[in-house]
């Protein structure tokens, strides 16, 4: 049985009188530690270093909406080609991401075929614009952008921060949920490279943690989550083989 992290008399609310929609993330213990969930047309930087799982994390969330709510979702995926991605999520108990709900954009045959021009292509305008068009014909509630490193790789950008600006505020205008997966170095303590963790609704940050001489805890931290009461400690991310839960931090003395 998933080990039980909170009790119903510990439920956090909303810190204000008011109903706010939410995304359930269907992560055992989580959503009561955000409060009830992510509050829908919120935009959510997953920030972590690599192995962390954040790709993992983030169709799963899709997955489930999909599965249980019928929440279309369409994941951008800049340099991680479609099979890649689904294999993966396969091996995480997803073995039914079916495009028709989760729908996997792999955007490197697009640079591919731009190879010669692709640092001079505006693509913040050419993300919107598939992001907008996908949209409109096929009603996704849910967007994850991977990664906010490949996006910024892909050209000059002279004014990362205000451009990042006008981007997601035109994204939000679009009614999306949005993921925003950052790829944090190790040992650096910025959770994204141009101030998208200050434009961001929300900030959970993924890490791994050494404990004791040999073991290693994956650890989820919500940092911020506005309009929710949430947890601000940090949480023990784990993975059964066949769904996602959270725990309290296991720590031990070296």
């Amino acid at each position: 049985m998933t080990p039980s992290l909170y009790n119903e008399d510990l439920v956090v609310r909303p810190t204000m009188d008011i109903e706010v929609p939410l995304l359930q993330t269907y992560v055992d213990g989580l959503d009561r530690a955000l409060g009830g969930g992510i509050p829908r047309g919120s935009t959510v930087l997953v920030a972590g270093t690599p192995g962390t799982m954040k790709t993992s994390l983030i169709l799963w969330m899709m997955h489930e909406n999909a599965r249980l709510n019928g929440v279309k979702s369409l994941y951008v995926s800049l340099e991680q080609d479609m099979d890649s991605l689904k294999a993966g999520a396969a091996r995480m108990g997803m073995k039914n991401l079916h495009e028709s709900s989760v729908y996997i954009l792999d955007m490197g045959q697009l640079r591919r075929g731009l190879a010669r021009s692709e640092s001079s292509k505006d693509w913040f305008t050419i993300l919107y614009e598939i992001i907008k068009e996908a949209v409109s014909a096929s009603g996704y509630g849910v967007l994850a952008l991977d990664s906010l490193e490949a996006l910024y790789a892909l050209s000059e950008i002279k004014t990362p921060r205000r451009e990042m600006f006008h981007f997601l505020s035109s994204i939000k205008e679009l009614g999306l949920t949005t993921f925003l997966i950052a790829e944090q170095p190790f040992g650096s303590t910025r959770l994204a490279q141009w101030g998208e963790d200050f434009l961001a609704d929300g900030i959970l940050n993924l890490r791994q943690v050494e404990v004791g001489e040999t073991d290693v805890q994956l650890r989820l931290r919500c940092i911020k989550m506005r309009w929710m009461n949430h947890d601000h400690n940090a949480l023990a991310l784990n993975h059964d083989g066949q769904k996602f839960f959270v725990t309290h931090v296991i720590s031990k003395k070296k």
